[in-house]
């Protein structure tokens, strides 16, 4: 491609960032994108042996068509029907090249990293910072700025000083940018529905007469009585509450308790943040908590009760995410904490009957996950540009692209002709509203990219971000059009407990103080943590590992007294493997990192 036409395409993607983000402009250096002088050596040459620019314009060529590659922690292989969708198909038209997502385990990851052969674009978790910087492995975006409008947009500059300041080498580069940062821009919302929660069942738990769930113990009581109603699917298969699901460590566990308790969790969830008074809590050796009770032991707690109930899958153990999904969609559960692991139970439901009842619905637990002041993105997820890749620059642009407002909005609301300006505001069209409901439009929805997981996991605006056009960037948040996205079971919920929305059920329950979200939550202060030393790294694997073997005896307890004893063995355990260490340097370190936030500020 001829360098003028290269320069026009920049113009144009410059343009556009600036249209939706709605700032002032985007503050560039005079580098050429090809010149990486403050890199490191193994960096600079890799940069350089990759370069195409132009050398009349300082503009990368993109007349070739390439391949690239996005591989990520928190990322899936893509999908080899209705790929490309949409969305990235106008991605790929725009920089001349086909995208891919590739889904790493840590082991995988490692493997890549250490023959420098990861994808083009990586996504990492916290503990996977220090080795990338150590290695090399990732390029400093600020020596590609001209090509970078949209990640160094005035509008992200918080999140990039972060970055900058602690999650960085001593010469204070940026090598990683955060998906979904929350701009001063925003809109509260919860949405039209809650995902995550207490899941039941719709029309088994109206036929239980819809009694209160507001803990543990009533949503327990409320599943048992949902079991004797459904003991077995229209198959055969007998049914469960539901199952723990094995391939993420402790996550089942701290996860479920964070929404009954009020925390977040840091990554592994050894430790959860207070999201009310900001508090660092030591999770699973709580002896010196002082009796409060935390996500991983009310997590622990529940499953228990469940098992005693016989409310449990006798495959807890052994049981993965793919599998719980599996099982919901055959109607096995009747439970659940997330909508992630539905499967394809509600939209078949949906596709048998437009009108049917039979569908998981979620309410309200005592933490509602949202409105999440998420000001420097979601922490313990971070995008580098491989050193590695032999197309940097297309990487840079690309990874640049996908944080801005354009792609945000596209991949929330769909590409632009699936919504519109009205009267100075954008707004979904007609016929887009129903699409996420619509049990025949369901192909359409998947090949449409909307909500598509790994681009949603890869953007760099947060939902309710409210863009230059008045609009936010998920247009299916917009009051006046929530209520039309509703399925004939969440509407029939509304009317059966008398609200307009279903997430209704958890603005209510804030104001009325039963229920609390994430507003007054600092979760930068997750970022601005310094990296774990070796000592704490080998005494938190330990502790774990330790951890993940006691389940099965705490968890399948017959006897309260049974359950105190498995738990006092496991903390006598965990004191043997130094926890008490552990637990001192991270509550050292998150003072340390509240006090640094408050300085940068």
């Amino acid at each position: 491609m001829k360098g003028k036409k290269v320069l026009s395409l920049l113009c144009a993607v410059t343009m556009a960032a600036t249209l939706f983000s709605g700032c002032g402009g985007t503050k560039t250096d005079s580098k050429k994108s090809g010149s990486a002088a403050n890199t490191a050596s193994k960096t600079s040459t890799s940069a350089a042996k990759t370069s195409s620019t132009d050398s009349n314009t300082g503009v990368p060529d993109t007349s070739q068509h390439i391949d690239i590659t996005i591989g990520g922690l928190n990322l899936k292989d893509s999908e080899e029907t209705n790929w490309p969708t949409d969305t990235v198909a106008l991605i790929e038209k725009k920089f001349n090249c086909s995208i891919k997502f590739k889904g790493y385990q840590k082991d995988s990851l490692n493997l890549d990293l250490s023959g420098e052969n990861t994808t083009d674009i990586v996504q990492i978790n916290e503990d996977n910072i220090d080795g990338v910087l150590r290695g090399k492995h990732a390029v400093n975006l600020e020596d590609y700025k001209a090509i970078a409008p949209n990640i160094f947009t005035d509008v992200l500059s918080f999140r990039n000083n972060v970055m900058k300041n602690f999650k960085s080498d001593d010469a204070k580069g940026q090598y990683f940018v955060t998906p979904h940062v929350t701009t001063d821009n925003v809109k509260e919302t919860f949405g039209a529905i809650l995902p995550f929660g207490y899941a039941v069942r719709w029309d088994l738990y109206k036929e239980i007469g819809t009694p209160a769930i507001t803990n543990d113990d009533e949503y327990i009581a409320a599943l048992k009585k949902m079991k004797e109603k459904y003991p077995k699917t229209e198959s055969g298969d007998e049914t469960y509450a539901y199952s723990i699901y094995n391939d993420a460590k402790l996550h089942a566990y701290f996860h479920k308790g964070c929404l009954s308790e009020g925390y977040v969790n840091l990554e592994g969830g050894l430790y959860v943040q207070n999201v009310k008074t900001n508090e660092l809590v030591s999770d699973i050796y709580d002896v010196d908590e002082g009796g409060k009770v935390t996500p991983f032991w009310a997590g622990v707690k529940f499953y228990n009760k469940l098992y005693r109930e016989g409310l449990l899958d006798p495959d807890a153990f052994i049981t993965k995410g793919e599998d719980i999904q599996e099982k919901y969609s055959k109607g096995q559960y009747l439970g659940g904490q997330n909508n992630w692991h539905f499967g394809e139970y509600n939209s078949n439901e949906r596709k048998k009957d437009a009108n049917t009842l039979k569908e998981f619905v979620l309410l309200p637990s005592y933490m509602g996950w949202a409105n999440e002041p998420n000001n420097a993105g979601w922490s313990g997820k971070y995008y580098f540009v491989s050193s590695h890749s032999p197309n940097v620059e297309r990487a840079v642009m690309v990874l640049d692209y996908l944080q801005s407002a354009e792609v945000s909005r596209e991949t929330c609301s769909g590409t632009g002709e699936r919504w519109e300006v009205k009267d100075g505001k954008a707004v979904l069209k007609d016929d887009t509203k129903t699409i996420k409901t619509d049990g025949a439009r369901t192909d359409e929805l998947k090949k449409s990219g909307i909500g598509e997981k790994n681009m949603y996991n890869s953007i760099g605006y947060e939902d309710n971000a409210v863009l230059a056009d008045g609009g936010m960037v998920n247009l299916f948040l917009a009051d006046d059009i929530l209520v039309d996205t509703l399925t004939a079971a969440e509407k029939d919920m509304c009317e059966t407990l008398n609200v307009t929305l279903p997430s209704d059920l958890l603005k209510n329950g804030i104001a009325a103080g039963k229920n609390i979200d994430m507003r007054d939550t600092k979760s930068a202060i997750r970022m601005v943590l310094q990296a774990a030393p070796k000592d704490i790294n080998r005494i938190d694997g330990n502790v774990e590992e330790i951890t993940v073997k006691a389940l099965p005896s705490l968890v399948m307890a017959k006897t309260d007294a049974e359950f105190d004893a498995a738990k006092a063995k496991l903390m006598e355990d965990l004191k043997a493997a130094n926890v008490e260490k552990s637990v001192n340097w991270w509550k050292e370190n998150w003072n340390t990192a509240v006090s640094n936030l408050d300085s940068m500020k």
